[in-house]
């Protein structure tokens, strides 16, 4: 990779760098005349943003900073940029600081994705590039010292080798797997108060002021104890609320099966009765509440939110499920509907709660089941728990756009193979290539239409 990015500094090349694994992640470098300005992709590449403007801008509310720039506007982080230069809210140092760090964590990245393949032999495994010329954001911030951000990159990736860290990606996440082998242990209070599951190995580095290599050697001893695990996702932090007292369940003989730690929180509002014979369930909206043979199932690791009771009512209660991630078993204007679990589960990931609710009415009716995600940000971890059949995606969301998710799904093993189906009011031959090459099955146009959405699902889905 050093040989390539050096070719390109001497063609004083101008445009963009495409490194693309078929089964891995997809780095982008951007130059402007042989010099690199900009990175995008790889690993939680929003988490590499957050944190480096939390290294470089502390005194900015990141949330403030993401509404500077539309979520639809091109080279958004490198624009947000722009803007905090414009509004003189960052010195030109802490610009280049910023900018020459992210882009020398992306080549670490590259460093060892290259050398892991290598070492593996596996050469369905190594990077493809193409370049594509004049494709770069249209304001230049800096001018970034290549040949030292490559540099830079090279020693630090050197010295994660020699340290015996070759497999160990600085991008997961520890977890503490089994406290009780903490406790004793020199330093045990500071580590079980730092890893709490939801930040990276560099991420923890920045939070305590540790240098990152150091951290990780002094995790790798609880990870070969079985303490600690390293993840390739954070740890889903779904909490339970017991709520008023005088809101619980007045039930002593409700079940409720959970699988693989997701908490929900029940008292149905509707009476459920599993048919043995049918492997159904069938909802009875007319039915009470207080029937003691009453049960909810986590089924297929599947989290069911039966619609909350009306107003006014503090004897029935609520099934709750964080992260927005809600599959919403609605019945049919009919006065009973049948909800088949062997049936396929649709995802929709759209920041818009209209286009959930159209897509639920449309699919539930037609006996699908349904899971709408509004959070683009953990979009790609509620999917992997929930693991749908077909997921439809809107292309143009905050934080998070339809491009990177598409492209993340693709390089989960667990779901590289379901069928995507892109939701857009755009519709241009440049946006379907684009999607096409992140992995996408098919465009559907906005807004949604019942007889197109079945037609696309009969498509590529087999019921």
């Amino acid at each position: 990779m050093n040989q390539l990015i050096e070719q390109l500094q001497t063609k004083l090349f101008t445009g963009r760098l495409n490194l693309e694994a078929r089964d891995g992640p997809t780095w982008t470098l951007y130059f402007r005349l042989g010099r690199l300005i900009w990175q995008a992709g790889g690993s939680n590449a929003d988490e590499r943003w957050r944190r480096h403007l939390l290294r470089y801008c502390s005194n900015l509310d990141v949330t403030q900073l993401e509404r500077l720039v539309s979520p639809q506007e091109n080279y958004r982080e490198y624009s947000i940029l722009a803007k905090l230069r414009e509004q003189k809210l960052i010195e030109q140092q802490q610009l280049v600081n910023l900018i020459a760090s992210s882009i020398a964590e992306v080549l670490f990245d590259i460093m060892q994705y290259i050398e892991a393949k290598r070492n593996g032999d596996n050469p369905a495994g190594q990077l493809s590039h193409t370049t594509v010329v004049g494709e770069v954001p249209g304001v230049l911030l800096a001018v970034i010292p290549t040949e030292e951000v490559l540099k830079q990159a090279t020693l630090a990736w050197q010295e994660w080798r020699d340290a015996g860290l070759a497999t160990c990606s600085p991008n997961l996440f520890p977890i503490i797997q089994q406290i009780e082998l903490l406790q004793g242990q020199a330093s045990s209070k500071q580590i079980i108060a730092l890893v709490d599951g939801t930040k990276t190995l560099r991420g923890l580095g920045q939070k305590s002021g540790r240098d990152v290599l150091a951290l990780t050697r002094l995790l790798m001893q609880f990870v070969k104890a079985g303490a600690i695990v390293f993840s390739p996702t954070p740890k889903l932090r779904i909490s339970q609320e017991t709520g008023n007292p005088s809101s619980r369940v007045n039930n002593s003989n409700s079940s409720l099966k959970i699988e693989e730690d997701t908490i929900i929180q029940v008292a149905p509002n509707f009476n459920k009765v599993a048919s043995p014979a049918t492997g159904k369930e069938i909802v009875s909206p007319s039915s009470g509440v207080n029937n003691s043979n009453s049960s909810l199932k986590k089924e297929e690791k599947t989290v069911i939110q039966v619609a909350p009771s009306a107003a006014g009512n503090k004897n029935k209660p609520t099934i709750k499920v964080e992260e927005k991630t809600v599959i919403q078993v609605a019945p049919p204007a009919a006065s009973k509907a049948i909800i088949d679990v062997s049936r396929p589960l649709v995802a929709c990931v759209d920041d818009s709660p209209m286009i959930c609710r159209s897509l639920e009415e449309i699919l539930t009716h037609q006996g699908y089941r349904f899971v709408g995600i509004q959070e683009s940000l953990t979009a790609v971890l509620n999917l992997i728990k929930t693991k749908p059949d077909f997921i439809f995606l809107d292309l143009l969301m905050p934080k998070v756009n339809g491009y990177e998710i598409c492209s993340q799904i693709r390089k989960t093993p667990s779901l590289k193979n379901v069928p995507v189906v892109i939701l857009t009011g755009k519709d241009g031959i440049v946006d379907r290539m684009r999607a096409k090459l992140v992995g996408a099955t098919d465009f559907l146009g906005k807004p949604v239409e019942a007889e197109k959405v079945l037609n696309v699902l009969h498509k590529y889905l087999s019921v």
